[in-house]
C-alpha cells in the first residue's frame, strides 16, 4: 500500500529561529542515488531532496524546534522553528515502488554518528545533544542510535508522543499550528487503586438436581483427579496417604542444610521444588518376635518351595500324576492359607522434584517435603542471603556473568559442603543467587490460577417449597458480627403477580443478580423459580490455585471466619456449634476463658470449609464500567470445626418432644452429624506418629448423602428459602436424582478426618449448598499436618511460648492450616489468570530473571564505573535492591 504525505505545512507567523552551535554531519555521508530512475519492471528507488521551505521539512523544522525550546527552557509563547537543520545534514523523500505511485518515507541523512533518522521523535535526543554537549561526547547522547535502546522506551522517558511520529502524513499534521483545532480534554478516569473492591460473593440456596436420564454417561471423571482424591483418603498401618500432585510447588527439606555464618536462623534449611514425577514404593518387611505374629516355619518359606520344585512324594507332592494318599490334592489351589503372611508390607510415595533456580533433581518421600504455605524464609535468613548475594556480584568475573547468567543453575543445594568454616562459607555465598532466584519464581506461581478439565452440567433447578408460616410479618433480619446493624436487608420475595416469562428472563440475562457477604451483614436466602427449570452449564473438575492443585470434590479451607457466616444462624444456616462440656471445664482455670464469651469458645472464632462440588464461570456487571466480566465461583456444603463430644441442645430438645418417655436419650453428639471419627495422631505408647490412622476398608458415608451441585450464579429468582422443618418432612433416601453433581449410582468421596478434638459438621441442610467467590477460598487442607516430622517441632515450639512472647497469636498462620483460625491468616490469594500450568512456571522464571538481571545491571555499573561518576548515568538516583516476595 502506497503511502504519501499530507501537504499544507506552513510556517507560522512571526517565527522564532533555532540554531545549531555545532554539528556532526558531513556531506560526505550523503546518499547518492539522488537521481529518479525508473528500471524495466516500472520500479523507483531513489533519494529526493527536500527543500527547506517544503510542506515535509517545515513539519520536521517546526516539531524539533519547539521540542527543543521546551526542553532547553526557552520562554513561552514564540513559535520555535529551526532555521535549518545542522550543517552538512539533508532532508530526504525516499521514493520507492511503482513508478505512478511510489511510497514515501523522510530521512534526515548526514550525521557521521548515526545512518539516518526516520522520524521526527528519533532525532529530537540527537538535535538536543548538539544544541547542549559541547564536548560533543557521544555518550551523552541519549538518541536510540547512540544508546543502543528502543525508541519506545526513549519516547517514554521523554514523554514524546508516539502518535504520527513515524508518519508525517497525519491529519492534524497538515494544518498550520495556528489554525490546529484544541482537542477536547477529557475527565481523568478514577484510578482503580482508589476505588472500593467489589465485595466477594456468598450466598445459600437449594441445591439442584441432575436430569433423570436412562443415558449412560457421556463424560468421564479425570482419572488423575479420581487417584489424587483417594489417595490423600487412604490411611492404614502400613501406607500413608499422599498430600502432594505433580505440578504442585512445595518446599524440600536439605539434610544437611546450608550453614550460614551465624545462628539455625540463617541456615537455608528448605528449597523450593516442583513434583513433576510421583512413584509408589513397597517393601515386604519380615516379621520380628516382638510383633506378635504367629509365623510359619519361622518366616522362612524356601524350603517349601524348593521342596515342591524337587517333587519330593514325603511332602504330599504327586506320584504317578494322582496325589498321595493322606496328603492334600496341590493341583487345586486354596482359598485361604491357614497361619498369617511372614511379613508386612510398606508403602510410601517418592516424588522427582525440580528444584527450582537451578538445573538438579532430587527424590524425596513425604517426610522431606512441605506444603508451600506450611513454611516461609524468616526475615533474617532473607536478610543474610540480600548481603550474601551483593557480595557475590561483587566478586563474580563480569564477562563470565553476562555471557551466561545462568551459571548459578549448576549449583546443586543437595550436595554436602567441604570441610571447614571456609567450604560451608564458599557453598553459602554460592547459593545466594540460585535461592533468591528460586523463591522469587515460587512467589510468582503463587500469584496465578486457572479452572482446568471443563465438563458440560444438566442439572434441574427445583421448584420451591412453601415453607409453613405462623406469622403474617416477615422474619427479623440476621443478626450480624459488629456492633453495627445490618446495612441492608434481605431482598423480598417476587411478587405473587410476577409473570414466570419475566422470572426466566431475568435470570438468564443477569445471572449474577444477588446479595454478598459484607463485614456488617450475614448470608441472605433469596427468592426461588415458581417451577423446575433445566440448565446447561459448563463446569470444572479441577483448579490451579497459586502452588495447589485442587480437585472437585476437595475439602478446603476458605477465608472467612464462622462468626462472619450468619453468626445467630437463619433458617437455613445453622448456629455456630458452641463449647462442649468438657471444653468448658477445662477453661475453668484460664481467667481469660472464664471472662469471654463462652460461645467463642466454640466453632465461632474457627475457620469454616466447603467441601468444592462445583467450579464454574458466571457473567457479572464490570465494576470498572458498562458491560459484563467474568468471575469464577465454587459451591458445595460448607462444614464448620465442633467439639467432638459437643452435644446440640436444640437437637436434644426437638429429639425429647418427639420421642417423649422412649428410649431416646435427647442427646446428639457432634460426630453424630459428621462423617468421620475422631482423628488420634498419637500411636498406642503415647508417641506422636506422623499420619497413623484406621484403614478404612469401609468407609462411612457422607453426613450429607445428597452433595451438593451448584448452579451458574443464577438470578436472585432461583434460589430457595426451606425452612429446617419442611426439609426434615421431606428428606428420604436418595434415589437417582439425589446424587447431583456425582454420576447416577456412584460413592461420593468421605470427608477426611478433622483435627485431633474435632469434628466437622454441616452449617446447612442436607439439601442446600453455599455459592461463593472464588477469592474467598484459601487454599487445600491437610489432615494432620501437625505431625508431620517437619512441622512438629515448629509447633511444639509455638505451643510452649508464653503468651507475653506472641504465644499462639504470633502462629495464627500455624492453627490457620488446620482450621483453628480463620484461612484468612495462613491463605492462596493468586490475582492474575494463566492459560496452562506451563504458562504459569514460564512467566514466573521470565520475570523473576529480569528482576535478576536488573540487579546485575546496576551492580554491573557501579563496578566498572567510580562511584563519583556514576552520577552523569543515574543522574544521582539510586536503585532499590531486588526485594523477595
Amino acid at each position: 500500500m502506497a503511502r504519501g504525505y499530507a501537504g499544507g505545512h506552513t510556517l507560522p507567523e512571526n517565527p522564532q529561529w533555532i540554531e545549531f552551535p555545532r554539528s556532526d554531519g558531513d556531506t560526505r555521508a550523503l546518499p547518492k542515488n539522488t537521481k529518479r530512475i525508473v528500471d524495466g519492471d516500472g520500479q523507483v528507488n531513489f533519494m529526493r531532496p527536500a527543500d527547506l521551505d517544503e510542506s515535509l521539512a517545515i513539519n520536521w523544522r517546526i516539531g524539533v524546534g519547539s521540542q527543543l525550546a521546551a526542553r532547553m527552557g526557552l520562554p513561552m509563547g514564540p513559535n520555535y522553528v529551526l532555521k535549518a537543520f545542522p550543517d552538512g545534514y539533508q532532508l530526504y523523500d525516499h521514493n520507492k515502488g511503482p513508478a505512478k505511485a511510489p511510497r514515501h518515507d523522510p530521512y534526515l541523512c548526514g550525521s557521521t554518528n548515526v545512518n539516518r533518522f526516520r522520524s521526527i521523535n528519533e532525532f529530537i535526543p540527537h538535535a538536543l545533544w548538539l544544541m547542549q554537549d559541547s564536548t560533543m561526547n557521544r555518550g551523552n547522547c541519549s538518541c536510540k542510535y547512540c544508546t543502543k535502546q528502543p525508541q519506545r522506551i526513549i519516547s517514554d522517558n521523554m514523554g514524546l508522543s508516539t502518535h504520527g511520529a513515524r508518519r508525517s502524513m497525519s491529519i492534524a499534521g497538515a494544518l498550520p499550528p495556528s489554525v490546529k483545532v484544541p482537542r477536547v480534554r477529557r475527565e481523568p478516569r478514577e484510578a482503580k487503586q482508589n476505588r472500593v473492591p467489589p465485595k466477594p460473593y456468598a450466598a445459600v440456596r437449594r441445591a439442584p438436581k441432575p436430569l433423570r436420564t436412562l443415558v449412560g454417561p457421556e463424560q468421564y471423571i479425570l482419572p488423575e483427579r479420581d487417584l489424587d482424591i483417594r489417595a490423600a483418603l487412604v490411611f492404614g498401618e502400613n501406607c500413608r496417604p499422599r498430600w502432594f500432585r505433580k505440578g504442585e510447588l512445595l518446599w524440600c527439606h536439605l539434610e544437611p542444610p546450608i550453614r550460614g555464618r551465624g545462628e539455625e536462623e540463617e541456615d537455608i534449611q528448605f528449597w523450593p521444588g516442583l513434583v513433576e514425577e510421583v512413584h509408589v514404593k513397597t517393601q515386604a518387611v519380615p516379621h520380628t518376635p516382638a510383633d506378635g505374629v504367629q509365623q510359619n516355619g519361622g518366616g522362612d518359606m524356601g524350603h517349601l518351595y524348593q521342596e515342591a520344585a524337587d517333587g519330593d512324594p514325603e511332602d504330599g507332592t504327586l506320584v504317578n500324576g494322582t496325589a498321595k494318599a493322606g496328603h492334600p490334592d496341590i493341583t487345586k489351589l486354596p482359598l485361604e492359607a491357614e497361619g498369617s503372611v511372614p511379613w508386612k508390607v510398606y508403602q510410601w510415595h517418592v516424588y522427582k522434584m525440580k528444584l527450582l533456580g537451578t538445573a538438579q533433581y532430587c527424590f524425596v518421600t513425604d517426610e522431606q517435603v512441605l506444603p508451600y504455605l506450611a513454611y516461609a524464609p524468616s526475615d533474617r535468613l532473607l536478610g543474610c542471603v540480600r548481603e550474601e548475594l551483593a557480595e557475590f556480584l561483587q566478586t563474580v568475573p563480569i564477562d563470565q556473568m553476562d555471557r551466561d547468567r545462568g551459571l548459578m543453575s549448576t549449583f546443586d543445594p543437595m550436595e554436602v559442603a567441604p570441610e571447614g568454616e571456609d567450604g560451608r562459607a564458599v557453598k553459602y555465598r554460592l547459593a545466594a543467587a540460585p535461592y533468591t532466584l528460586a523463591i522469587q519464581v515460587a512467589a510468582n506461581v503463587a500469584q496465578y490460577w486457572l479452572p482446568t478439565d471443563e465438563w458440560d452440567c444438566k442439572f434441574t433447578v427445583p421448584p420451591p417449597t412453601p415453607a409453613p408460616s405462623t406469622s403474617s410479618e416477615p422474619p427479623p433480619p440476621s443478626v450480624s458480627q459488629g456492633s453495627q446493624a445490618p446495612s441492608s436487608q434481605p431482598p423480598p420475595p417476587a411478587p405473587e403477580n410476577t409473570s414466570l416469562h419475566a422470572l426466566i428472563a431475568q435470570s438468564l440475562s443477569q445471572n449474577a443478580q444477588s446479595t454478598v457477604l459484607s463485614q456488617s451483614e450475614s448470608i441472605s436466602t433469596h427468592t426461588r423459580l415458581p417451577r423446575s427449570t433445566n440448565v446447561l452449564q459448563t463446569r470444572f473438575q479441577g483448579l490451579w490455585w497459586g502452588t495447589e492443585r485442587i480437585w472437585a470434590d476437595e475439602l478446603v479451607r476458605l477465608k472467612i471466619a464462622r462468626c462472619q457466616f450468619a453468626p445467630k444462624g437463619t433458617e437455613t444456616i445453622y448456629a455456630p456449634a458452641g463449647p462442649s462440656a468438657s471444653t468448658l471445664e477445662s477453661m475453668k482455670d484460664n481467667p481469660e476463658a472464664a471472662t469471654a464469651d463462652p460461645q467463642r469458645l466454640g466453632a465461632s472464632e474457627k475457620g469454616v470449609f466447603l467441601k468444592l462440588e462445583g467450579l464454574f464461570i458466571v457473567d457479572v456487571p464490570n465494576p470498572d464500567g458498562p458491560g459484563l466480566t467474568k468471575e469464577c465461583r465454587a459451591s458445595g456444603m460448607l462444614y464448620e470445626l465442633a467439639d467432638d463430644d459437643w452435644v446440640d441442645q436444640a437437637s436434644a430438645s426437638d429429639a425429647m418432644s418427639v420421642d417423649g418417655a422412649s428410649k431416646s436419650k435427647g442427646k446428639q453428639r457432634a460426630d453424630d452429624v459428621s462423617n468421620d471419627g475422631p482423628t488420634d495422631p498419637q500411636g498406642a505408647d503415647g508417641t506422636s506418629v506422623f499420619m497413623s490412622q484406621p484403614s478404612p476398608i469401609k468407609p462411612p458415608p457422607l453426613p450429607n448423602p445428597d452433595p451438593s451441585i451448584s448452579v451458574g450464579d443464577t438470578a436472585a429468582a432461583m434460589f430457595a428459602q426451606t425452612s429446617p422443618e419442611v426439609a426434615a418432612k421431606t428428606k428420604e433416601a436418595p434415589g437417582l436424582d439425589a446424587q447431583l453433581s456425582h454420576p447416577v449410582l456412584s460413592t461420593p468421596y468421605p470427608l477426611p478426618p478433622a483435627t485431633k478434638g474435632f469434628v466437622f459438621r454441616p452449617i446447612l441442610p442436607p439439601d442446600h449448598e453455599a455459592v461463593v467467590s472464588l477469592s474467598l477460598v484459601s487454599g487445600r487442607y491437610y489432615p494432620g499436618l501437625f505431625h508431620h516430622p517437619l512441622m512438629a517441632p515448629t509447633v511444639a515450639h509455638a505451643l510452649s511460648l508464653s503468651t507475653d512472647d506472641g504465644g499462639l497469636y504470633n502462629h495464627r498462620h500455624l492453627w490457620a492450616m488446620e482450621g483453628l483460625l480463620p484461612g484468612i491468616h495462613q491463605s492462596m490469594d493468586p490475582r492474575q489468570w494463566r492459560k496452562s500450568r506451563l504458562a504459569m512456571l514460564q512467566d514466573a522464571d521470565v520475570e523473576a530473571r529480569a528482576c535478576f538481571k536488573e540487579r546485575w545491571e546496576e551492580t554491573k555499573t557501579a563496578r566498572l564505573y567510580p562511584p563519583q561518576l556514576q552520577g552523569q548515568y543515574s543522574n544521582g538516583a539510586g536503585h532499590a535492591p531486588m526485594d523477595v516476595d
